[in-house]
């Protein structure tokens, strides 16, 4: 990459919110799957 052109900063940036983005979607997902796990965990001992 270029660091000295006029966009440099621009390409950082994207990078930087890509990551962010990326990381956000892995902690839904796993909060999302362990909600689901309790909830499954409930339903089971309410079932018997």
């Amino acid at each position: 990459m270029d660091w000295n052109a006029n966009h440099s900063a621009f390409v950082i940036a994207s990078y930087a919110m890509s990551v962010l983005f990326l990381a956000g979607l892995i902690i839904y997902t796993f909060t999302r799957d362990a909600r689901a796990r309790k909830r499954l965990a409930q339903f089971e001992k309410t079932k018997t």
